[in-house]
């Protein structure tokens, strides 16, 4: 596998003008809870995550964003603010912390000539816990790959890195991205 020094997620494609995510694409039920006049915990929202994204124009491969802070330690107090107002990228603010969920699809429905590797390989300044929910998916760095299943967690230190579902299923990882620094390629 060919190692890059230059691998930032910019060369990721997430918004897609007029790309809607497949009618069979995962939702995700988001609650978010808050305290009331009384000082009683309740749940503030309970809905489907607003915040889908197709990622590389394929409608089958989509990003849903569940939550964004710009700071650490986070402010729980006042109304609740997901911190996706604004566009997001791929990576985690730098003094943050992003939650996505990504629905990735077979391999196979991105064509012939379509070298994933290079579309996808990146590095992120972050330290991201990935946790697959369902399906199965190959995490791919510059010099070693893993199959990962239902319940397996990869702990992401800033590494060039990509991700292969090689089988005929949708695979869903959990993203928890917190800001940080890519490690440097030696």
């Amino acid at each position: 596998m060919t190692q890059s020094n230059s691998l930032s997620a910019d060369h990721i494609p997430l918004a897609n003008e007029g790309v809607e995510p497949a009618a069979g694409a995962h939702l995700v039920r988001r609650l978010v809870t808050a305290v009331n006049a009384d000082g009683q915990s309740y749940f503030a929202e309970d809905s489907r995550a607003p915040h889908m994204t197709v990622i590389a124009g394929n409608p089958s491969f989509v990003a849903t964003d569940l939550w964004r802070t710009t700071q650490t330690p986070v402010q729980n107090a006042g109304p609740a603010d997901d911190g996706l107002s604004e566009p997001v990228g791929i990576e985690a603010p730098l003094d943050g912390s992003l939650f996505r969920v990504v629905e990735f699809p077979p391999d196979a429905h991105f064509g012939d000539g379509v070298d994933l590797k290079a579309l996808m390989h990146h590095r992120t300044p972050s330290l991201d816990y990935a946790i697959v929910l369902s399906g199965e998916i190959w995490a791919v760095l510059d010099s070693d790959e893993r199959l990962m299943q239902p319940g397996d967690v990869a702990i992401q230190r800033g590494t060039a890195h990509s991700w292969s579902n090689r089988s005929q299923a949708p695979a869903v990882v959990a993203f928890i991205m917190i800001g940080g620094t890519a490690e440097p390629a030696s």
